[in-house]
């Protein structure tokens, strides 16, 4: 009887090891391996006026305010846009006003796409209607 509760035993403890084995090991494996840190891309809209363009290293400075100047890399992805259609970088000019769509890429400012804003027209004074 000694022997039958050993074995009983030997058995069922067997049972349980493969059992948790079994249990865990496709679980394992079928769960994805964790992604890597995503970084938080997300766009911003940014409007100022252009201080300078450099064509050669693709850098935009923008001015958004008396005391805020934002400096944007330009990728060959960057769309530059006026009135609709595709225009260069080097159409930019100091003093334009632009509206840039923009990232932050390994801590760097990048345009996705910069729209010229047109000037204004100018105003003629209204004469009264006599």
């Amino acid at each position: 009887m000694k022997l039958f509760n050993a074995l009983l035993a030997v058995a069922v403890c067997t049972g349980l090891v493969f059992a948790q084995a079994a249990t865990t090991t496709p679980a394992a494996s079928a769960a994805p391996a964790a992604p890597a840190k995503a970084t938080k891309s997300t766009t911003m809209k940014v409007t100022g006026t252009v201080v300078s363009v450099d064509a050669i290293s693709n850098i935009l400075v923008i001015k958004k305010s008396a005391k805020k100047e934002d400096t944007l890399t330009i990728t060959t992805d960057t769309k530059v846009m006026s009135a609709g259609k595709a225009i260069t970088l080097g159409d930019l000019k100091a003093d334009d006003k632009v509206n840039v769509s923009c990232k932050k890429e390994e801590g760097k400012m990048v345009a996705i796409a910069i729209k010229l804003i047109p000037p204004a027209a100018e105003k003629k004074p209204v004469e009264p209607k006599k």
